[in-house]
């Protein structure tokens, strides 16, 4: 089984950090960058992204096609032209207002051609920026499942899709 984790940032969605099955991406490597508070270091926040590589999900990736037997895809849901100086955005990163959809589309057509066919790609998303709805229509597939499309508390939605095999044609978007 080999799982990718094409934006995995801090790991805050995994119990097994260190699972030997999951490769673990990020476009950044920072290894104990403490949050400022108001002129002065706090040691209470660090962050830590520690990729096992260091790509961008959103330019060509360094695996073969159908690689991955599973992908999870949880990319940043801020758009801002500017990252401000901010813990939580230098936490979970940024996309740009301006190509934010053409990062998205291009995002999952790198990620579906490292995906096996018959693979499963796991997408979450919230839409504090951008809705769910507009985030699908980027997607060459449908989703499987996942939870509803509505306004929920926390605004955050998970999705399964499937990559279909060539000779399935199945709900593809």
């Amino acid at each position: 089984m080999k799982i990718l984790d094409a934006t995995c940032g801090i790991k805050g969605i995994w119990f097994q950090k260190n699972h030997p099955f999951v490769t673990f991406m990020d476009k950044r490597y920072i290894n104990g960058k403490m949050q400022k508070t108001k002129n002065k270091i706090s040691n209470r926040r660090i962050i830590r992204i520690q990729p096992d590589v260091v790509a961008d999900w959103t330019k060509t990736l360094p695996f073969d096609d159908d690689h991955f037997d599973v992908v999870v895809f949880d990319p940043p849901h801020f758009i801002r032209n500017k990252k401000p100086d901010n813990f939580f955005y230098e936490k979970y990163d940024m996309l740009n207002p301006d190509t934010w959809k053409q990062d998205l589309k291009k995002g999952f057509k790198e990620l579906f051609r490292v995906l096996k066919p018959d693979g499963v790609f796991i997408l979450k998303w919230n839409d504090c920026y951008r809705s769910t709805k507009e985030v699908l229509k980027l997607c060459p597939y449908k989703p499987l499942f996942g939870t509803e499309i509505r306004k929920t508390s926390s605004n955050t939605h998970w999705m399964v899709f499937i990559k279909y095999s060539l000779d399935q044609k199945l709900e593809v978007a």
